[in-house]
This record gives structure tokens, C-alpha cells and sequence, in this order.
């Protein structure tokens, strides 16, 4: 995961319009300031290019505290709590996905067993198919 987050991405991942997060960044509040960092994009004109802020992931607290003062929070919390749902929903998924590998290895492992018994199976069947009739019946050696 990137540690610096564009306004964009910031705005999908609290909820919050874009503009209003890049006034916010923009200000340059002393709490939000540390963690901002200029990061040079292609412009619109694709002539030169231009200079956009970017947050670093841990200075999403100071930014929602600025934002708190400006907009509703009920609207900020609710979007938080659907991202900590989809965060939950993803690890268990993960936790599922990974129980499901280690029963796919343990059945390859098993299948990978079962085909060295039938390689055996088969190369003494090879061994017994060569032998003559008479050599079956009457087992040379005994």
C-alpha cells in the first residue's frame, strides 16, 4: 500500500468531497503540514507539469480533525465505518482463501503420493507383462 495518498484517493477512502479535501491540504494547517508532500503530476494540457500535494496515510487523523470543524461528522464517521466493514469483510476472506490453499496443498500432496503408488503399481505390471507365461505360472526362483 502507498504511504502518500493523492486528494483523490483521500476523498474515496473517508468520504468527502474532493475539493473540499484539497482546500483543506491546501490551507497548510500546522497539524496537517508534516505529513503533506509535493509530488509532480502531467498537467491537463499535457504540456508541463503540475505540482500536487499529497498526504502520507497517518496524517488522515489531523486531516479529519480539520475537516470535522468545516462538515458534518456524522457523514465522515459513516463512510469510516463502511471502509472498517469492507477492511473486515477483506481479512475474512483472506483467513478463508488461505484455509482453502492449504487444503488444495494437502490434497496435491496427496494426489502426488497416490501417482507414485500407481507409477509403482504400473512398473511392476510392466515387469510381470514381460515375464513369459510359463515363467508366471511356475515363478522362476522358487
Amino acid at each position: 500500500m502507498e504511504l502518500y495518498l493523492n486528494p483523490s484517493d483521500v476523498a474515496e477512502v473517508i468520504g468527502v468531497d474532493e475539493e473540499i479535501i484539497r482546500q483543506t491540504i491546501n490551507r497548510k494547517h500546522p497539524d496537517i503540514e508534516p505529513y503533506l508532500r509535493v509530488s509532480a503530476a502531467p498537467s491537463e494540457d499535457d504540456e508541463d507539469t503540475e505540482a500536487i500535494l499529497q498526504l502520507r496515510i497517518d496524517g488522515l487523523a489531523p486531516l479529519i480533525t480539520q475537516l470535522s470543524y468545516n462538515i458534518p461528522t456524522d457523514d465522515i464517521i459513516e463512510n469510516l465505518i463502511c471502509q472498517i466493514v469492507h477492511i473486515a469483510y477483506l481479512r475474512e476472506t483472506n483467513e478463508k482463501l488461505e484455509s482453502d490453499i492449504s487444503e488444495l496443498k494437502e490434497k496435491i500432496n496427496a494426489l502426488h503420493e497416490e501417482r507414485a503408488d500407481l507409477r509403482v503399481q504400473i512398473n511392476m505390471l510392466q515387469e510381470e507383462k514381460s515375464k513369459s507365461w510359463v515363467d508366471r505360472i511356475f515363478k522362476s526362483g522358487d
